[in-house]
């Protein structure tokens, strides 16, 4: 029986490390790795572990198994809880991270002190830990310095004042035209503006899906008229949720490939509209084609979905990517509505 424990440790935390690992590389699975390795470690190793080396070494060590199980149960389900941004995560690790250290350490020296029959212990103990450490160190990894994402959200918020401003803007310009408008160009001015609402549509569908779906139905990101306020965003580092949505369980589908179907289809439409002049501005506003970036000296090709939502991106940044986006749609509708001849 012991030695099976030890090999079901020993797998458990390689679980766990090859799911940090996962995560800090911004790879798929890594959030389920940590998960399952933290659950299994939580709720079948420390209590079977903990009981047969209970059985093995009687009543003396009774004070130790209950503060040792209690400090990993309580660290780790915070840990899991902080992992997947369910409520409550704070308050497990506000107390988990303390408590081995005022708690744990001082019950394991006074019995270490007083008894020489360790092997059991010892490899608890170093159990214990090897996933603490492991644990902390890569949520330490994980965490982006708060700097970046008020950065990042500051620059989403003014990604949305500027389609807000332009939206306001476009709709003077669409009476206008429409007062002056010939004919047979007002079906092109009601199909433009059509278009241009169907592709936000479809970006802000996308940004509260998102959001819900990481932090719920009642998220206070989207107020009652539909409008995002980002600054409210508690669960910014989010990448599971965030990755399934956009780039689909495949990595190779998504959100992010229907977004780049559509802003394709209606980049086409908007440089019809165009006829014979220059449409370069648009392509740069725009374009959904690959791109080339030198990296270490070689010539890679980087998709669009890569470029703009890559694997493991956060959910602040993926948010922030979709703000910038639909500004560049209102700026390429304003040029149209400028130029248009009439």
């Amino acid at each position: 029986m012991k030695k099976l424990i030890y090999i079901f440790g020993v797998i458990i935390v390689n679980i766990f490390v090859f799911g940090a690992l996962f995560k800090v590389q911004h790879w798929p699975g890594g959030g389920i790795l940590i998960t399952s390795g933290l659950g299994l470690f939580s709720f079948i190793f420390l209590p079977v572990a903990f009981y047969h080396s209970y059985k093995g070494n009687g009543e003396k060590y009774k004070s130790l198994y209950i503060a040792g199980f209690i400090c990993a149960f309580i660290t780790f389900i915070g840990a899991i809880f902080k992992i997947q941004h369910w409520p409550g995560a704070g308050w497990f690790l506000l107390i988990g991270i303390p408590l081995p250290f005022i708690y744990f350490l001082p019950v394991c020296v006074y019995h270490h002190n007083k008894s020489k029959e360790k092997s059991m212990l010892n490899f608890l103990g170093v159990m214990f830990m090897m996933v603490y450490v492991a644990l902390f160190s890569s949520i330490l990894a994980l965490n982006t310095s708060r700097d970046v994402f008020e950065g990042i959200i500051s620059n989403a918020n003014d990604d949305i004042k500027t389609s807000e401003l332009l939206e306001e803007r476009n709709k003077m310009l669409y009476k206008n035209i429409e007062k002056s408008c010939l004919p047979e160009n007002t079906e092109k001015i009601l199909k433009l503006k059509s278009e241009t609402e169907n592709v936000i549509g479809l970006i802000n569908s996308i940004k509260t899906e998102l959001i819900q779906t990481v932090e719920g139905a009642d998220s206070p990101v989207i107020d009652s008229t539909g409008l995002f306020n980002i600054k409210a965003l508690k669960a910014k580092d989010e990448t599971n949720k965030t990755t399934r949505i956009m780039r689909g369980s495949d990595g190779f589908s998504g959100q992010a490939v229907v977004l780049k179907e559509r802003i394709s289809e209606y980049l086409d439409f908007i440089k019809s509209l165009f006829q014979n002049k220059n449409t370069s501005d648009l392509d740069l506003l725009i374009s959904t084609l690959d791109s080339e970036i030198l990296y270490n000296e070689e010539l890679i090709i980087q998709t669009w979905e890569d470029e703009y939502f890559p694997l493991g991106s956060y959910l602040i940044v993926t948010l922030g990517n979709l703000s910038s986006i639909e500004a560049s749609i209102r700026i390429a509708e304003a040029e149209i509505l400028y130029n248009f001849d009439e």
